[in-house]
């Protein structure tokens, strides 16, 4: 082909002279920016929103959290109290993202026809919004939980990390994005808004067969989309793509997917027994009795 001639062929789309470079730096432009702008609307949220709901709706609760990260208490106390505050004020953000992700990547995985057709290469605008959100939010989650590390631990910076990255390879690839499996490992925040709304009932003391509810409704959710749908339907279906590589797969986006799949697959696994060992010992004491 001449100079002005050649065609550049990318799955089904046909990109003529240097429009494919014009469009991939726009859309790399538009995701770097709407990144960066949800990243400071969750902090946004987390720094100001949370504390002004709290105080307005919940101010003898939240005065009392504040509270015991001051005073004369112990040390031992003090920092009791800080990781109070801190799980108070993300949980308003986890929720919120749980609902919106959940929302973009259900009409994504089952109505988006761009990413359905095309699975490997299909992209569309609700999966840019999709990634605006959860790559802004896992920002801020992964800053949230190395700063405060010693609150939340090495599996949830972890959980964090490999998230972030898994939404920022898939948002700025152009030629095999692996939109489509992105959007349904996205469907793991199906459970997360029935697991804040669990800890709220435990903290403010609700009936406890409402508790019961939600921590058997938490548990069916966290195993039907994690282990069930992800472990066993859309991680081999990765898997299967990832040992034919696709000729157009950078070898380096090939090994980043198979870390961060085998990584959250053994996650949902871990957290999985978790859930099941918590719930047995609270079973325990009531059915056995001492002679």
């Amino acid at each position: 082909f001449g100079l002005r001639g050649w065609q550049l062929v990318v799955g089904s789309r046909r990109l003529i002279n240097g429009s494919f470079v014009r469009e991939m730096a726009l859309n790399q432009f538009l995701l770097g920016v709407g990144i960066s702008i949800s990243a400071v609307i969750w902090t946004f949220i987390h720094l100001y929103f949370t504390p002004f709901i709290s105080k307005a709706y919940f101010p003898e609760y939240y005065k009392s959290i504040v509270d015991g990260t001051k005073g004369a208490g112990s040390y031992e106390s003090r920092e009791k109290g800080m990781k109070k505050l801190v799980e108070w004020n993300t949980r308003v953000p986890g929720f919120l993202h749980g609902v919106a992700s959940s929302t973009v990547s259900l009409y994504c995985v089952f109505f988006d026809e761009a990413l359905k057709s095309d699975k490997l290469r299909g992209t569309s605008t609700a999966w840019m919004v999709a990634v605006w959100i959860s790559a802004g939010f896992f920002v801020w989650d992964l800053a949230i939980c190395l700063t405060n590390f010693k609150h939340f631990g090495f599996e949830f910076v972890l959980h964090a990390t490999f998230c972030l990255a898994t939404y920022i390879v898939c948002g700025f690839v152009q030629e095999c994005p692996l939109a489509y499996y992105a959007s349904c490992f996205l469907l793991f925040e199906l459970s997360t808004p029935v697991l804040h709304i669990r800890w709220a009932l435990i903290n403010f003391k609700m009936k406890s067969s409402y508790i019961s509810i939600a921590t058997y409704l938490f548990a069916l959710v966290f195993f039907s989309v994690r282990i069930v749908f992800g472990n066993f339907i859309a991680f081999p279906e990765v898997w299967k793509i990832l040992v034919n590589r696709p000729s157009d797969m950078p070898i380096w986006q090939a090994a980043i997917f198979w870390v961060n799949s085998i990584t959250s697959a053994c996650l949902n696994t871990y957290w999985m027994i978790s859930i099941i060992q918590t719930g047995l010992k609270k079973r325990k004491p009531k059915n056995e009795k001492k002679d």
